[in-house]
């Protein structure tokens, strides 16, 4: 038996008034996810524990069948872990976003998902000015860079807004990480002296210059947040599950859980972390991983949750539908000659309205081979909600579900 978990990041939420009153997944045309709805089990599932915050960090590791509660690292150690980042004791990994402001309005916490290229690029321009003994960056994916500090444990303490939550508002003082204590203060200011120094570059990067010279966004504003530490031992996920497993993402976030985990991890020509995303390649890539003999295969798509952050209905249907078409339609074509059992899902809602993450439970549905359905038609919010099966700790699907 092999297994394949695909997640749909932020692919549910809530009824918006350009689908009349329906949810993405709902107005989605998906008869591949429906067919495994009518063949599998559709139910709700939690996966981000009551106290913390809602993120792809506390939800994913809960998908992947560990309990946030107990072995939560902080997102950016995870990231910081996809890009071979070795934490030493004391030191905090950050996110650091390069996005686009104008007048203190944020207008893309991604700089419309700016390539990795050009994100790689104006990260050197930052590293060779900045780097010092407290402040080490690396350069990440797109628009998202790893920012290690030294010698302030205590930057774990401080409050941080996240930039996506601030679309088209003003983030003068949103940016600043906040302090409670006199120690605390001290890393507070030397993270909003570095992001400021940041931005003073970045205004003058010749890389911007040709951003805006061909009509792009210039990236033009450094955010530090989601602040990490070297986690505690997670054991080795083919220990805790006695199957192989491996993961294939175009975020850093997965990539580092997959690390942290002993997962094999996999890189897909095209397949990236927005609408540009080559689903078919995503699709060929899972085949490709079930046939180099693993045992369980995670394919995150991160699609669906950038529209839902940059309030696209049509991006965020279209995602679903993409994933629909050349993802499960080949993980369906493959389990008629293959012992499989498909579980999808998202992570945690992006509702087009908010365009934040919520922590309400999201729709699953798990189908193959000894699997007996339980009578939905779809797997949408709804129908999920009326099968009456609810997962309180999502941490338990894998065990409890999956591989039961």
């Amino acid at each position: 038996m092999q297994y394949a978990l695909v997640i749909l990041d932020g692919a549910s939420g809530e009824p918006v008034e350009d689908f009349e009153g329906r949810t993405s997944l709902e107005e989605s045309k998906t008869p591949y996810l429906d067919a495994l709805a009518r063949s599998g089990v559709v139910g709700l599932m939690q996966n981000v524990p009551e106290g913390l915050v809602s993120g792809s960090d506390v939800a994913c590791l809960s998908i992947m069948g560990y309990d946030p509660l107990r072995c939560l690292a902080g997102r950016g150690a995870i990231e910081g872990a996809a890009l071979g980042i070795e934490l030493e004791e004391g030191q905090v990994a950050f996110r650091m976003n390069l996005g686009c402001v104008e007048n203190n309005i944020m207008k893309s916490y991604s700089t419309d998902n700016m390539s990795t290229e050009d994100g790689n690029a104006l990260a050197a321009e930052l590293k060779d000015a900045l780097d010092s003994d407290v402040f080490t960056l690396y350069p990440g994916t797109s628009f998202r860079q790893a920012l290690v500090v030294k010698g302030y444990p205590e930057a774990m303490n401080l409050s941080y807004e996240l930039p996506h939550e601030f679309a088209e508002q003003d983030i003068s003082v949103a940016c600043k990480p906040k302090a409670s204590t006199a120690e605390e203060q001290k890393i507070a200011d030397l993270l909003v002296d570095y992001m400021l120094a940041a931005n003073e570059i970045l205004a003058k990067s010749p890389v911007n210059a040709r951003r805006v010279a061909e009509g792009k966004m210039p990236a033009n504003h450094a955010w530090v947040f989601w602040a990490g530490m070297k986690p505690g031992d997670l054991l080795p996920f083919e220990e805790v599950y006695h199957k192989t497993a491996a993961v294939n993402s175009a975020v850093d976030l997965l990539v580092g859980l997959g690390k942290m985990t002993g997962m094999k991890t996999y890189r897909f020509d095209g397949v990236t972390d927005g609408p540009n995303n080559d689903f078919a390649a995503q699709g060929k890539g899972a085949l490709a991983m079930l046939e180099d003999g693993n045992d369980f295969v995670i394919v995150h798509v991160e699609a669906p949750d950038a529209a839902g952050h940059d309030g696209c209905p049509a991006e965020k249907k279209n995602a679903i539908e993409e994933s629909d078409k050349h993802i499960l339609g080949p993980l369906l074509e493959y389990a008629k000659t293959h012992p499989l059992r498909i579980a999808v899902m998202p992570d945690h809602p992006t509702p087009l309205v908010t365009r934040k993450h919520s922590d309400d439970p999201v729709p699953f549905v798990l189908a193959g081979e000894g699997i007996e359905g339980n009578g939905a038609a779809r797997m949408t919010e709804a129908e999920a909600k009326s099968t009456g099966l609810y997962l309180a700790e999502g941490h338990t699907f894998l065990k409890e579900m999956l591989f039961a």
